[in-house]
């Protein structure tokens, strides 16, 4: 498979690159700059220069407070992104796989969400996401993922590390609750997704 993995220094797209690299696929992987996906004419270059069968999107803004301040950023590189990704991969039949989040609900639900719980976000950011599952369309592939933790970049995971050898006691917010997934797990699937080319939405 040729595949095309954009956000590629990220957490999930690092990961990405090295198990399809490691299962035999051609993959191409594009971090931000070689691909600013908020670019429309970028966009279009580079898909239709790789020539896909699949292009997972795993380019995001994810500071979730800076995306309230910027809310015109957000929408660019959440949403109308991933619009000008899809028209790249019909003009070239690749297959889109969109990486979202958690943030597209409300979080009022007393269990984990499912695929058909109905949509509610509450930030700029849950909005942008949610505008970019709607841009990629039926035919694509919609991953929703939550508290994403890796070797590459920074995480939850590392910031409690970090600051538990800095301290004698930790102070967490006690509102939020969620599920970390190590994208060492993440990716494999993503991949198996990608190429079997299953349409929908997964958690």
């Amino acid at each position: 498979m040729r595949i095309l993995v954009t956000g590629a220094a990220g957490q999930l797209g690092h990961d990405l690159v090295a198990v399809c690299a490691a299962t035999g696929d051609d993959v191409r992987g594009a971090d931000r700059a070689t691909l600013d996906v908020g670019d429309r004419e970028q966009v279009a270059a580079v898909v239709a220069d790789a020539r896909p069968d699949v292009v997972v999107n795993c380019a995001a803004w994810t500071a979730v407070d800076a995306c309230e301040s910027d809310p015109e950023r957000a929408m660019r590189d959440n949403g109308d992104a991933v619009r000008w990704l899809r028209a790249a991969c019909d003009a070239v039949d690749a297959h889109l796989v969109q990486i979202s989040t958690d943030y597209v609900f409300d979080g009022t639900l007393d269990r984990p969400y499912v695929e058909t719980d109905a949509t509610n976000p509450q930030s700029v950011y849950g909005r942008s996401k949610l505008a970019g599952e709607l841009a990629a369309g039926e035919r694509s592939t919609v991953v929703r993922t939550s508290w994403v933790c890796g070797a590459v970049g920074g995480n939850m995971v590392k910031t409690v590390l970090r600051v538990s050898a800095e301290r004698d006691s930790l102070s967490f917010v006690d509102d939020q609750r969620g599920c970390p997934t190590f994208t060492a797990d993440l990716a494999p699937l993503v991949r198996q997704l990608a190429v079997e080319r299953r349409a929908g939405v997964y958690h």
